[in-house]
C-alpha cells in the first residue's frame, strides 16, 4: 500500500540524528534551525546501501549521487515530521518504545542478541535502532492525530469488512427480506417500512423480487453466519420487529426485518474481539485516507525553511 510504504520509508533505513553543530563536517542541508551534516548523510547512505544489498565498491559516481539525493530528501522529510511532532508535544514513552522493539524481535523469531547481531551487519547499534523506532512511532502518532483520527469509520463498515473476510457472528435469526425491483418502489416504501415495520411482510408480498416473496420474504430461522454478509451487516444492532435501512445485495437494493434474533447487541465490540475491531478500524482509516497523508506531509514541507547545500 502506497501510504504504508510512505510511513515506513520515512525512517526505516535512515539514522535519525539531526545535529545543531558539527565542527568536523560540512553542512549538507538545514531544516528550519536544524542541520544535517555531510558525515551524517554519508553514514545514512552506507546504511541504505547495506539495507538494499548494494556493494559500495560497485557503485559509480553518478549512481552514488542519485542515492545521496534520495537519502537526503528522506532525511529532510523525516526532520520536518519529527520537528512538527515535537512542536505538537507528541512523545513516545519508553514503555511503548520497548514494546514495539520487542514485537520486532518476536517477529524475527530469534533471541534479542541475535536480533541486534543481525542489525549490526547493516550498520545499526542498539542506540541507533531505538532512535529509528522512536521516530517511526512519532511519525505514526503525528499522522494519527492530524489525519487518521479525523476520518470516520462506522461500526457497519467494520462489520462488513469482518464478514467479507471470513469473520462470523454466532447466534440465530429469522429475517424477512424485501428486494426492490426498481428505484421507484424503494423511494415509495423504504422510509415508511422503517417507521411502520408491521407492513413489511405484506409489502414484500406485493413488490419484492427476492426469495420467498410469496411468504412476505420470510427466510426462516437459521444461523446468522449463514445469512449473506450484507444482511448480517444490515441487521446488526436491530431488535426484534425492527426494519433495516436500505442496503445493496447482489447488485440490487433491499431491506431486512428482524423477526427474531439471539444476538442483538448494539455494541460491535461485544460481537467481534475488541482488539480486532481496533485493527480493522485503523486499517479502514488508512484505506480512506487516500492522498490525505501525502497532502498533510506536503503541507508541512511547504511551511519548512529548507536549504540544500
Amino acid at each position: 500500500m502506497k501510504i504504508l510504504t510512505l510511513l515506513i520509508s520515512l525512517s526505516i533505513f535512515f539514522a535519525p540524528h539531526i545535529s545543531y553543530a558539527a565542527p568536523a563536517a560540512s553542512v549538507a542541508a538545514t531544516i528550519n534551525n536544524e542541520m544535517i551534516t555531510s558525515l551524517q548523510l554519508d553514514k545514512n547512505v552506507r546504511l541504505y546501501m547495506a539495507s538494499k544489498g548494494i556493494n559500495p565498491q560497485k557503485v559509480s559516481a553518478g549512481e552514488r549521487r542519485e542515492i545521496e539525493k534520495s537519502v537526503l530528501s528522506d532525511l529532510v522529510k523525516e526532520s520536518i515530521i519529527i520537528q512538527e511532532a515535537n512542536n505538537q508535544n507528541i512523545k513516545i514513552n519508553d514503555q511503548a518504545l520497548n514494546a514495539e522493539i520487542q514485537n520486532s524481535i518476536d517477529k524475527a523469531g530469534g533471541s534479542r542478541d541475535a536480533f541486534y547481531a543481525n542489525l549490526a551487519k547493516q550498520g545499526y547499534d542498539e542506540k541507533l535502532y531505538k532512535e529509528k523506532v522512536r521516530n517511526t512511532l512519532l511519525t505514526q502518532a503525528l499522522i494519527n492525530k492530524n489525519v487518521l483520527r479525523k476520518i470516520i469509520v462506522t461500526d457497519d463498515e467494520i462489520l462488513d469488512f469482518y464478514l467479507k473476510n471470513g469473520g462470523q457472528i454466532t447466534g440465530k435469526a429469522n429475517v424477512a427480506l424485501l428486494v426492490y425491483a426498481n428505484g421507484d418502489d424503494m423511494d415509495n416504501n423504504a422510509e415508511k417500512l422503517i417507521k411502520s415495520p408491521k407492513n413489511f411482510e405484506s409489502t414484500a408480498k406485493e413488490i419484492s423480487v427476492g426469495p420467498y416473496a410469496e411468504n412476505g420474504g420470510v427466510l426462516g430461522e437459521m444461523a446468522i453466519s449463514d445469512l449473506a454478509s450484507p444482511v448480517q451487516t444490515a441487521i446488526q444492532g436491530l431488535e426484534e420487529g425492527e426494519v433495516s435501512k436500505v442496503f445493496s445485495i447482489n447488485g440490487a437494493y433491499a431491506q431486512a426485518k428482524v423477526l427474531s434474533k439471539t444476538t442483538s447487541s448494539k455494541n460491535i465490540s461485544e460481537i467481534i474481539d475488541p482488539n480486532l475491531v481496533v485493527k480493522i478500524r485503523d486499517g479502514l482509516r488508512m484505506q480512506k485516507a487516500g492522498n490525505k497523508i501525502e497532502e498533510y506531509i506536503s503541507g508541512l514541507e511547504k511551511k519548512a525553511i529548507v536549504t540544500i547545500k
